[in-house]
């Protein structure tokens, strides 16, 4: 059983992430799968008691500390979370009004207005659709969920080396795009320089879908399509609705490969057009954990030291100044290899070394709330527009449609030094290159966007990155008692199933040892 030194409060998270969160932008490599490449354990694949009797400490109370110590109380474990900071889900982060964002050289409050659409998730903010384990948990939690939408034609793509730097309604590269290379292929086609390869029923069949797929006359030529929108389509008010908007040039579509890498995004299995969100606010998954593991959670616990002993495991930690010191059979560390290597350990050196050389995105965001002139102005409802600018991402709020204000995610810089650049900014400074940059995609960022707040996940701490970018092998292994999980050590890096799904695995590694 469990024994610890000092009383035990009631507490919540470190270690999770999500897409946001938070889920990230660009998806990262796949790391390494389990060893022997067996299949991913999940609840149902263990016996129910196996734990009787057996202790276990869980350092980091995000997603993937709190899914551990809930599964393995199922199964009978005598489960406690250690989390450093007051509140429960790690990466998991909703800002509202009065809420702070601590960096480590830095402190911001939240002056949103008082209203349930005026939230921010700092963290992971969408779910795709098969991410099956997280949607099950807001199932049974009572999580109610919402669209999100990913990708919105009516949102903006612009780079400030093409079409003259000018914003273009990405319905319009999409439809051209697609016009363009459907007429050079039904070209090859009609010039039989395909004959090798194609029947004559093929050559029809074809030409038939190439003419349907990108909206081609009769002679197979585009000379651009309805499909693109109309002219004025950007601003409310237009009258111009029989006209048809000059096609793109296929020249400027190819010159620069930016609009051909935004146009497949939505098309990766984690990226769908349509995805969804927890309504009012992503932490309404973390609380819903919370409350099912909340007896088994420690707060404003901050490890000092984890030590092997003879057939378990020791933590030392501090809570609110007073040293603690805690014994387990086993330890499930999920807090961040940032973090970690800075906490005194006996791992071995194997474990040390790729938690000393484990790298994590620099990504950040910026939020603002302002009237909704995207839709008011613009038609936009939902989605995110993209640039070459640093900011790299603007995101419209996805609920409290034709209210007067909104959130608008001024900018999510995925890393590189994009996102070192933004986290070595002041706050103040983030909000001015933010509204510079944004500006010129949407001239109102000038005047409308106001009461800005940022987060730059490299420097909160008990964080030090947004999502883990290394191809984990030694971590997926246990050093004797203590196993390893978080999103950083899953398939799905940087997403919450995938801090769920390294919770099982670290749960079936505990469960072969028992």
């Amino acid at each position: 059983m469990l024994r610890t030194m000092a009383a035990m409060g009631i507490g919540t998270s470190l270690a999770a992430c999500g897409s946001s969160s938070a889920a990230p932008g660009a998806p990262p490599a796949p790391p390494a799968p389990p060893p022997g490449g067996m299949p991913s354990p999940r609840p149902g694949d263990w016996p129910g008691s196996v734990g009787a009797g057996k202790s276990v400490v869980i350092l980091g109370g995000g997603i993937a500390g709190m899914t551990a110590a809930l599964e393995m109380t199922r199964l009978g474990y005598s489960c406690t979370i250690l989390e450093a900071t007051p509140m429960a889900g790690g990466r998991n982060k909703t800002i509202r009004a009065g809420d702070s964002i601590v960096e480590t050289d830095s402190s911001q409050t939240c002056n949103f207005d008082l209203n349930n659409e005026l939230y921010f998730n700092a963290g992971p903010a969408r779910i795709p659709h098969h991410h099956e384990f997280l949607l099950g948990y807001c199932r049974e939690f009572g999580v109610a969920l919402e669209t999100f939408t990913n990708e919105n034609r009516a949102a903006l793509m612009q780079s400030t080396g093409s079409m003259g730097g000018q914003p273009v309604i990405a319905r319009r590269v999409e439809a051209d795009t697609r016009g363009h290379v459907a007429r050079l292929l039904a070209t090859a086609i009609n010039q039989n320089a395909l004959d090798a390869e194609l029947t004559a029923a093929d050559k029809a069949n074809i030409l038939e879908m190439l003419r349907r797929f990108g909206d081609l006359d009769g002679s197979f030529n585009y000379a651009g399509s309805g499909r693109a929108g109309f002219p004025g389509q950007e601003n409310t008010g237009s009258r111009q609705r029989d006209e048809q908007v000059n096609p793109l040039a296929l020249q400027d579509l190819i010159n620069e490969t930016f609009w051909q890498q935004r146009q497949g995004f939505t098309d990766g299995l984690n990226q769908q057009s349509t995805m969804l969100q927890a309504v009012g606010g992503m932490d309404r998954i973390a609380r819903a954990f919370e409350a099912e593991v909340a007896s088994d959670l420690v707060t404003d616990a901050e490890v000092t030291e984890i030590r092997k002993t003879t057939g378990g495991v020791r933590i030392v930690y501090d809570r609110l100044g007073t040293p603690t010191q805690l014994d387990a059979d086993f330890c499930v560390c999920t807090i961040p290899a940032t973090v970690l290597r800075n906490i005194a350990n006996d791992f071995s050196a194997a474990h040390q070394s790729e938690i000393a050389n484990f790298n994590y995105s620099a990504a950040g965001k910026i939020a603002f709330q302002s009237r909704r002139f995207w839709e008011q102005d613009h038609n936009i409802y939902g989605g995110i527009s993209w640039t070459t600018q640093d900011i790299t991402q603007i995101w419209y709020p996805n609920s409290g449609f034709g209210q007067d204000n909104g959130i608008l995610v001024g900018a999510y810089i995925f890393g590189g030094s994009a996102g070192t650049n933004f986290a070595n900014l002041s706050p103040a400074q983030r909000i001015s290159t933010a509204i510079a940059q944004g500006r010129n995609l949407h001239p109102e960022m000038n005047g409308e966007a106001a009461r800005g707040i940022s987060i730059a996940w490299s420097k909160i701490p008990f964080q030090l990155g947004a999502w883990g970018t290394s191809s984990p092998l030694t971590l997926l292994t246990p050093d004797e008692n203590i196993v390893f999980a978080g999103e950083h050590l899953s398939i799905l890096q940087g997403w919450q199933e995938g801090a769920i799904l390294s919770a099982y695995y670290a749960i079936d590694l505990i469960v072969q040892q028992t």
